[in-house]
C-alpha cells in the first residue's frame, strides 16, 4: 500500500507539472527554474526510467535552448500562441473525436472533482491531464479499499476513452508546428510518460 501511495503522489506530480507547462505561458520565474538544481534533479529522475531517457534530454536539451534566448519569456510566449493560441492544439476533438460516453465520463469528473483551470471544459487537454492528477492523488488518500479501486477504475477509462487517442496526434502535431521546438519537446515527453502509464494503469495497478 506505501508503494501505491508513493507512485500515486509521483504521477501526480507529473500531471501536474505537463499540465502547467501547457496550460498557460510560462512567465520568467518559472523559466528560470529551468537552470535551477530542482529541475534538473527532476529530470535525472525521469530520465533513471529507460522508456523516458530519450524525450527526457530531448526536454532537457530545449529547457536550456530558452535560457539562452534574448527574452525567454516573451519569445516564448510568441511560440506557446502559435500553438495554443486560436484554434488550439489543447482542444482535443481537433485530434479524436471522443465517443459520447468519454465526454459524458469527463462531465461527470469535473461536476464531482472540479478544475483549478479556468477553462472547464472537459475536451481541453489541460483540464483532462489535471484530471489525472486529481485522480491519482484521491486514490493516494482514499481511506478504504473500495473508494481507491473506484478511483483507479476512473483513471483506467480517462486514459484509454480519452487521452489515448489525442495524445499521439497531440505529440506529432506540436512537432510539426514547433518551429523552436520547446513545445515539441514537452509533448513528446508527455506521450512517453504516458505510455508508461497507461501500462501501468491496465497491467500493474489494482
Amino acid at each position: 500500500m506505501q508503494d501505491f501511495m508513493v507512485t500515486s503522489h509521483r504521477r501526480a506530480e507529473l500531471y501536474h507539472w505537463f499540465t502547467a507547462l501547457f496550460a498557460a505561458p510560462l512567465v520568467d520565474e518559472e523559466i528560470r527554474e529551468f537552470g535551477g538544481y530542482d529541475m534538473h534533479a527532476f529530470l535525472d529522475s525521469l530520465a533513471t526510467l529507460d522508456p523516458l531517457q530519450d524525450a527526457t534530454e530531448a526536454f532537457r536539451r530545449q529547457a536550456g535552448r530558452v535560457l539562452e534566448l534574448d527574452q525567454p519569456e516573451s519569445e516564448l510566449s510568441e511560440h506557446y500562441q502559435r500553438l495554443f493560441g486560436d484554434d488550439s492544439l489543447l482542444d482535443t476533438a481537433s485530434l479524436a473525436q471522443p465517443e459520447d460516453e468519454a465526454m459524458m465520463l469527463m462531465s461527470i469528473l469535473l461536476h464531482q472533482h472540479g478544475t483549478r483551470l479556468e477553462d472547464d471544459d472537459p475536451l481541453n487537454a489541460c483540464n483532462q491531464l489535471e484530471m489525472m492528477a486529481t485522480l491519482a492523488l484521491a486514490g493516494a488518500d482514499a481511506d478504504n479499499e473500495t473508494d481507491r479501486i473506484a478511483l483507479l477504475d476512473q483513471q483506467r477509462e480517462l486514459a484509454n476513452q480519452l487521452l489515448i487517442d489525442w495524445l499521439p496526434p497531440f505529440a506529432s502535431a506540436c512537432e510539426q508546428k514547433d518551429s523552436f521546438g520547446f513545445y515539441a519537446a514537452a509533448a513528446g515527453l508527455l506521450l512517453a510518460m504516458f505510455s508508461m502509464d497507461i501500462h501501468y494503469l491496465n497491467n500493474v495497478a489494482q
